[in-house]
């Protein structure tokens, strides 16, 4: 069996299409003392099955926001056509669209936050965001794993721990606090431009395949997989369209974050703060961004925007053009930004 470091792992249990790592009917057999990582469930509630396939055996069920211990992957037949990778856990395996690769990283507390405050990312399953600076206050959110957010400030509570207020750009004004261990500053040099001075540069979005390519100069730089926008049956609404738009456009507005809301009036409405990321390139928002809501890239099930992994979101958004300085909470451009071709 190959020897995984976490980071690797984390990328191979998002990845849709890999290559068998082991035997999984050597692998039941064998003691459950290779080294662990974590996922997280991202829907109301998942099956462990007692092998990895469809129609096996269902052994436990396991409800949103369980974190798992995931002790490996393998390819065989997925759920879904377009994705055959499983995870295996102690209770069995569990299908990876529905499980989001996360860690378990406590951070050192930046005790002087800048006037501008710093970005940072959760670097924990969740973390709870609450109305004051204490565990008594009312919960306003979950902040997931790979969500980014603005720190404008540390406060200590009354026991001497360290709380991050943060700024939300949604709700700018409202007083939002998270214990401060579970956030990592984001340095600046994790937010340079890449490869500014290459002037020839495009993005294709596949819709077909699912993919989305980047191209300097003619010749390909980076891929990843991604989830475009689907058609749902809404209630009340019936069927509604939110497949991404198709043609030529370029990138015109781009954010470290934004806090994504939407139809909270209907049965697909969203709430989601510190969305990793986005490089839009519509008037109307749609936009290529990380996701940590779903695990799920390869097939169309966005409400139009381009789904992809956190770190791919920030390579795009660190890519294009127009270039951005780290104390950029918005950048806008009427014209100059980097080409996407949607088809």
């Amino acid at each position: 069996m190959p020897n995984l470091n976490r980071r690797d792992f984390l990328k191979v249990a998002s990845a849709a299409f890999i290559a068998p790592l082991f035997d999984w009917r050597s692998a039941q057999a064998k003691p459950f003392d290779e080294p662990l990582w974590l996922g997280r469930v991202t829907e109301p509630a998942i099956w462990a099955y007692a092998d990895p396939r469809p129609g096996a055996r269902k052994e436990r069920s396991f409800p949103r926001d369980t974190v798992i211990h995931l002790l490996d992957s393998i390819s065989t037949e997925g759920l879904m056509a377009h994705n055959p990778v499983w995870n295996l856990t102690h209770a069995g395996w569990v299908y990876s669209s529905w499980v989001q690769p996360v860690e378990y990283q406590r951070n050192f507390v930046v005790r002087d936050v800048p006037e501008t405050g710093f970005w940072a990312q959760v670097s924990v399953p969740y973390a709870e965001l609450r109305a004051r600076p204490t565990v008594k206050a009312a919960r306003l959110y979950r902040l997931y794993y790979s969500s980014v957010h603005l720190v404008v400030a540390r406060i200590e509570d009354e026991a001497g721990r360290s709380w991050y207020q943060l700024r939300d750009d949604q709700y700018p004004t409202a007083l939002q606090y998270v214990r401060a261990e579970g956030l990592r500053m984001i340095s600046p040099e994790e937010m340079t431009p890449l490869s500014p001075e290459v002037e020839d540069k495009r993005l294709e979005v596949d819709i077909k395949q699912q993919m989305l390519y980047a191209y300097e100069n003619g010749s390909r730089v980076f891929s990843t997989r991604c989830a475009t926008g689907a058609r749902f049956n809404v209630d009340g609404f019936g069927l509604v369209d939110f497949t991404t738009p198709q043609g030529e456009f370029t990138v015109i507005r781009k954010r470290p974050r934004r806090h994504m809301v939407g139809f909270q009036e209907r049965s697909d409405g969203y709430d989601l703060p510190g969305v990793p990321f986005p490089t839009y390139f519509t008037p109307a928002g749609v936009a290529i961004h990380g996701t940590y809501w779903h695990n799920d890239y390869g097939r169309q099930r966005s409400h139009g925007c381009v789904n992809v992994p956190p770190d791919a979101a920030q390579w795009v958004y660190r890519w294009t053009q127009p270039v951005t300085a780290y104390e950029d909470a918005l950048v806008e451009v009427t014209e100059g930004g980097t080409p996407i071709v949607v088809a």
